[in-house]
């Protein structure tokens, strides 16, 4: 397990020059008089190419391993918070920040599917589960932390400076990872490292129990982007002002940490199905309520709760993911949930703005909802005659020590 944490450590710290320069970036647009379209612009750019390239950085990780592909990351990331530093606005206009949002949102996509493969491949069907939240409680920090320091920096010293802050945070990650770079596999898996066969990433669709967690994954996704555009939209339609949002904004965050805490004793009282299951159908029926209420303390109770639920989903998505994916194809897997994510990152902002701005929040809500609800019910009973990967992996381990048995014997 320390070595899992090592590997936590440069996660955590790179994302933090990830979330850093995503902040920076986007006041920085807003401070020189850019119009918030292009701020718009700006955050697609962080998600836009990694849903185009997440499967094909997949599949290169499963052939060459992490060292090559954790080490581009990084650089990607230094090179992306320099540029505004090296090319100001002054001198250069906005196309730095561009640059700076093309390289940091790709580059990151290389250290989160390299990292979320190294911790799947370095734990087992007992304790991974417990690794992935590590990892999530890690982000759930230095998601928080980076835009925090960013803040402080830019308000007591420049934009500069916060860009030479998140800088900082992405040397420290690459030191932390080179120093350890040397004891990490140089491939997932061997014999597929050397299988040039043509593999379509989509073919792992046709493996049911491999498609579920992917649909369970990317409802999650979905449901995690709603409440970060609709709640303030529908907050401001009954009224609330800026500081009740962001403390329900907050109020979800807290929870979603809190609830990551204590992921290691619930992944031993429940299976991670069970887990998923129960957070999708209880995210969707909490949207459906959410227009209900206009009472402060209701809806900070349904943001606690929301919060709670889907910050429980992604530790058991990544530990099903690892359990239920052909050899040497965990990478690819990760890719395809990584591209995934970024599309709805990319897409439904747009959707949801547009069905908010026509009919009303509410209407997004109950839609989410609703969908939440059918997909969890519609999982459910896809896996409800399905072995537990871990049952299934003992029972095929005795199968095959009965048939060596027998061969002896013969």
């Amino acid at each position: 397990m320390t070595k899992i944490l090592k590997i936590v450590a440069f996660m955590a710290l790179l994302h933090c020059g990830f979330t850093s320069s995503r902040v920076i970036s986007t006041l920085y647009a807003l401070h020189y008089g850019q119009p918030a379209w292009m701020v718009g612009v700006i955050l697609s750019t962080y998600a836009a190419i990694p849903a185009l390239i997440s499967i094909h950085v997949g599949k290169f990780i499963d052939k060459i391993g992490v060292r090559i592909p954790i080490t581009v990351s990084f650089l990607m990331i230094s090179a992306a918070c320099l540029m505004p530093i090296l090319f100001p606005y002054e001198q250069f206009g906005f196309w730095p920040i561009i640059v700076t949002s093309l390289l940091a949102g790709t580059g990151f996509v290389f250290t989160l599917i390299s990292g979320q493969g190294l911790i799947g491949h370095l734990s087992n069907n007992k304790n991974r589960a417990t690794a992935f939240t590590y990892q999530s409680i890690a982000f759930s920090i230095s998601g928080s932390t980076g835009p925090v320091v960013a803040g402080y920096l830019i308000d007591h010293g420049s934009y500069y400076w916060a860009f030479g802050g998140a800088l900082t945070f992405a040397l420290l990650g690459g030191g932390i990872f080179l120093l350890q770079a040397r004891g990490l596999p140089s491939a997932f898996n061997k014999s597929q490292a050397k299988d040039n066969r043509h593999h379509s990433a989509f073919e792992l669709f046709k493996d049911e129990k491999v498609r579920n967690v992917l649909l369970a994954s990317a409802f999650v996704s979905m449901a995690w982007d709603l409440q970060a555009f609709m709640i303030p939209v529908y907050g401001t339609e009954i009224g609330l002002d800026a500081v009740a949002i962001g403390w329900l904004l907050s109020t979800f965050s807290i929870c979603t940490f809190a609830v990551r805490v204590f992921m290691p004793i619930l992944s031993q009282m429940f299976k991670e199905w069970s887990i998923i299951i129960f957070v999708m159908i209880s995210a969707g029926l909490t949207y459906i309520v959410f227009p209900f209420t206009t009472s402060l303390t209701l809806l900070f109770l349904l943001c606690g709760w929301l919060g709670a639920s889907l910050g429980a989903s992604q530790p058991n998505v990544l530990s099903l993911l690892h359990q239920v994916t052909p050899d040497g194809r965990v990478g690819e897997a990760i890719g395809i949930r990584t591209m995934l994510m970024n599309a709805s990152h990319a897409i439904l902002p747009l959707l949801f703005g547009f069905g908010g701005s026509v009919i009303g929040a509410a209407s997004a809500f109950w839609a989410t909802g609703a969908l939440m609800v059918g997909a969890g019910a519609k999982i459910g009973y896809s896996v409800r005659n399905m072995r537990d990967p871990a049952e299934k992996l003992v029972e095929d381990k005795a199968i095959e020590q009965e048939e060596n048995i027998d061969f002896k014997k013969k």
